[in-house]
């Protein structure tokens, strides 16, 4: 034990700490002040809960960032931690690099003090847990937000996170479209989209990996919200997802799916000429802005459309079983005729 002051003043910082550390071990607490030698021992051993310290939160990402703790949202307002913090939670449960959210908080212009103000970013978001949760700063630091090997950890449960339940229901529903089981599918996928409470958005400029995933998340609802209305024309929805339709393909004029789906949709209502007129504006936006002809599938849809071709009414296919039928019987002449030519017949 360090005795003499002048030895005290020679040692580091991190040796000052262990030797705090290892007084506060073998100190008893005054015995009177119960209050005092309770705090005294919460410093020393960290309270350790039965149960997942972090259970009463929810974490949301699918719109602006939101820490729910019962009816309160806890989230940080500065937009540096609302950054950090929503880096660590896409990343869950993985380490995430000091230089990977360098870049993310300042691109390459990261300034000489970026590790130090980052060391400050995580004090402030383990002082958030904490006042929150009213654990332990050591606690959080351990079991919470911790420090790996150059960066950092957000141990989280997966299923607090609104990502991994909207990813688990759109693979539920994509399944249960394979399997045919059309009623699942659109109930799966419309509780997958009714996660979301608008876009993605940040109040600053996000960094590359959160573009990515930003980027991955989007493609993922545009593929959830087409699948959910094909389940729906499967069940027999189509009245009731022309205007639905309608919408998309005002927002994405060049998606052949959603202009497919609007005409199947049109033709079951009884709207055969409706239906040819969105392929006729499909084909000139097509061929104005990108110089192309549409696909072989939508042509095909567009001869079943004028013959009335009797699969057109077969809910029993997906729009993209339908177009592949069509396509197929439309190419069945085409070998025949090439096959005579090659023979002589």
């Amino acid at each position: 034990m360090v005795t003499k002051l002048d030895e005290l003043g020679m040692m580091t910082h991190e040796e000052k700490l262990a030797l705090l550390a290892t007084l506060l071990e073998t100190t008893s607490p005054p015995g009177p002040d119960e209050d005092t030698a309770a705090e005294a021992n919460t410093l020393v051993r960290p309270r350790t809960p039965e149960q997942n310290p972090l259970a009463d939160l929810r974490f949301e990402l699918l719109g602006p960032l939101v820490i729910r703790h019962g009816e309160l949202d806890v989230a940080p307002s500065a937009p540096k931690l609302r950054l950090i913090l929503s880096t660590l939670l896409f990343n869950a449960n993985k380490p995430v690099g000091a230089s990977v959210l360098a870049r993310e908080l300042w691109s390459d212009g990261a300034p000489r003090t970026a590790h130090s103000t980052l060391q400050t970013y995580m004090f402030k978001l383990r002082r958030l847990f904490r006042s929150v949760l009213g654990l332990s700063v050591e606690y959080i630091t351990s079991d919470v937000l911790q420090t790996c090997s150059g960066g950092y950890v957000l141990r989280v449960d997966p299923q607090q996170l609104d990502i991994t339940e909207f990813d688990q229901l759109v693979t539920a529903g994509s399944a249960a479209m394979h399997a045919g089981d059309y009623d699942k599918a659109a109930t799966d996928l419309r509780r997958s989209l009714a996660l979301w409470r608008g876009n993605v958005v940040h109040h600053g400029q996000w960094g590359t990996l959160l573009r990515a995933q930003v980027a991955r998340l989007e493609e993922r609802r545009f593929y959830a919200h087409t699948t959910r209305i094909d389940a729906d024309l499967c069940i027999g929805r189509h009245r009731e997802m022309i205007s639905e339709l309608a919408s998309l393909v005002v927002e994405h004029p060049l998606h052949e799916s959603a202009h497919t789906m609007l005409m199947i949709a049109l033709y079951r209502a009884g709207r055969a000429s409706a239906a040819l007129e969105v392929f006729m504006r499909f084909r000139q936006r097509m061929l104005h802005e990108l110089g192309i002809e549409p696909s072989d599938r939508i042509r095909a849809l567009h001869m079943a459309l004028l013959s009335t071709d009797p699969v057109l009414a077969d809910r029993s296919l997906t729009s993209d079983m339908l177009l592949d039928r069509l396509v197929r019987s439309g190419q069945q002449p085409r070998r025949r005729d090439n096959s005579s030519a090659v023979t002589g017949g």
